[in-house]
C-alpha cells in the first residue's frame, strides 16, 4: 500500500509517495498532524534543525506493539536527551506511517481514546506544553486573578489566551498582524481579550508576560513584554531566546538558557526560574521549558474532550496531504492567507486512508 509524506525541499515542502513499514517493526498509522509554528520556522530556514519530514503534533493508531492496536498521541521531546526531538532532529509525523525505533521508542507514545472530530487531538501536545507553562507561572506569580499579556497570535499563543481566560485572568493579546487580531475578535471562545498591535499597545502593566513570537521577532517581543511587566513580574519564554535577542533587554544575555532546566514536565527548583534584570534595572522572574509530560498530555486530552468544538474552532484548515502542500508552503513563505482571503491559523493534515487501514 502506498502512502504519502511531506518532505522538505529547500524552503518548501513537496509530497512524495512512501511504502508502509515492513516486517515486525511497530509503527503508527497517522490520522491527523498539526502544523506548529516551530515547523514553520524550521521550514523557513530560521532554525538549523535537520529533519527532512516535519511535524510533532499528531494522533495515530499504533500497530505491531504488545497490547494490540490503539490510538496514541506523541510526546516529541526525549526525556533522556532534550535535543532529540521528533520532527526536529529526526523525521517527524507528516507522513502516512511513522516507524518506532531508538529515536522514537514506545515510551514516547501515550494512549488516548478515539474522539470525533479526531483532528482536535492534534492539539493535545501543544495544549500540554501550555499547561506546563502555567504550572511554572503558578510557582512564581502571585495568587488570584492576574493581568496576563500574550505576545504572538499563532496557535500556541491562542491556546495560552484560552487557558488564561479559563483560569479567570484578564488577558491581552499583542500581535503584529491586524488581520490576526480581527480573526481573534470574531472567535467567541477567545473573548473577552484586549487586542493590541505590537509596537502600538496602550501602556498597561501586566503581572505575567507569555512570549510566543517567532524567533526572528523575539528580541522585539521580549523588549515590549519586559517594558509591560510590573517589577518582579513573570516572563515565560515559549520560544527560545538566544543571547543576541536577550542582549537587547537583559543585562545577562544568557538568561534564555532557563528553558533547558525544565524538561518534559520536570521543574528544577534552583535553576528553573531566574531573576533577569533589564538594562533599566527592572527585576523580572524568567522561566520556560522544553517538552511536556505524560500527566500534562493526559490533562490536555481531558480538556479537549470537555470542549471539542471550542478547541477545534482554532483549526482553520483541515486538509489532505495533497491539498496541504500549498497552504503549508504559503506559511513557510511568510504568508498567512489563502487565495480566497481566508486566514491561516491552524493547519491540520489528515491521513484518513493509512490511518483506518493500517
Amino acid at each position: 500500500m502506498t502512502g504519502w509524506q511531506l518532505v522538505r525541499s529547500g524552503r518548501q515542502v513537496r509530497i512524495v509517495p512512501m511504502e508502509r513499514p515492513r516486517g515486525d517493526q511497530p509503527y503508527v498509522s497517522m490520522l491527523a498532524v498539526g502544523l506548529c509554528g516551530t515547523d514553520v520556522q524550521i521550514g523557513a530556514g530560521h532554525r538549523g534543525d535537520v529533519a527532512a519530514v516535519l511535524g510533532h503534533e499528531g494522533i495515530g493508531i499504533l500497530h505491531g506493539a504488545p497490547g494490540g492496536d490503539r490510538t496514541v498521541v506523541f510526546n516529541p521531546v526525549d526525556v533522556r536527551d532534550q535535543d532529540s526531538i521528533l520532527g526536529h532532529s529526526f523525521d517527524g509525523l507528516f507522513r502516512s506511517w511513522v516507524p518506532l525505533g531508538p529515536e522514537l521508542p514506545l515510551g514516547a507514545l501515550q494512549e488516548v481514546e478515539p474522539l470525533d472530530p479526531v483532528a482536535v487531538l492534534a492539539l493535545c501536545e501543544p495544549l500540554g506544553t501550555v499547561l506546563y507553562s502555567w504550572e511554572l507561572i503558578g510557582r512564581s506569580a502571585p495568587a488570584g486573578p492576574l493581568s496576563v499579556g500574550v505576545w504572538g497570535g499563532g496557535p500556541i499563543g491562542l491556546l495560552h489566551v484560552r487557558r488564561a481566560i479559563d483560569l479567570g485572568h484578564e488577558v491581552e493579546l499583542v500581535e503584529a498582524r491586524p488581520e490576526r487580531l480581527a480573526w481573534v475578535e470574531n472567535h467567541s471562545r477567545l473573548a473577552p481579550t484586549h487586542l493590541s498591535t505590537a509596537g502600538h499597545r496602550t501602556p498597561r502593566p501586566v503581572d505575567v508576560a507569555i512570549v510566543c513570537s517567532p524567533r526572528p521577532a523575539m528580541a522585539s517581543a521580549v523588549r515590549q513584554a519586559a517594558d509591560a511587566l510590573r517589577p518582579g513580574g513573570t516572563m515565560v519564554l515559549v520560544t527560545a531566546l538566544d543571547a543576541t535577542a536577550a542582549a537587547a533587554t537583559f543585562v545577562d544575555a544568557t538568561v534564555g538558557r532557563v528553558r533547558r532546566h525544565n524538561v518534559c514536565g520536570s521543574v528544577d527548583p534552583e535553576l528553573g526560574t531566574v531573576t533577569a534584570v533589564t538594562h533599566e534595572g527592572k527585576p523580572l522572574v524568567l522561566t520556560g521549558h522544553r517538552g511536556t509530560s505524560r500527566a500534562q498530555l493526559h490533562t490536555a486530552d481531558s480538556l479537549l474532550r470537555a470542549d471539542p468544538d471550542g478547541y477545534s474552532a482554532l483549526i482553520t484548515h483541515e486538509l489532505t496531504p495533497e491539498d496541504a502542500v500549498d497552504v503549508i508552503n504559503r506559511r513557510l513563505d511568510g504568508r498567512f492567507r489563502t487565495d480566497d482571503g481566508a486566514e491561516i491559523v491552524k493547519v491540520v493534515v489528515r491521513f484518513p486512508d493509512s490511518g483506518r487501514h493500517g
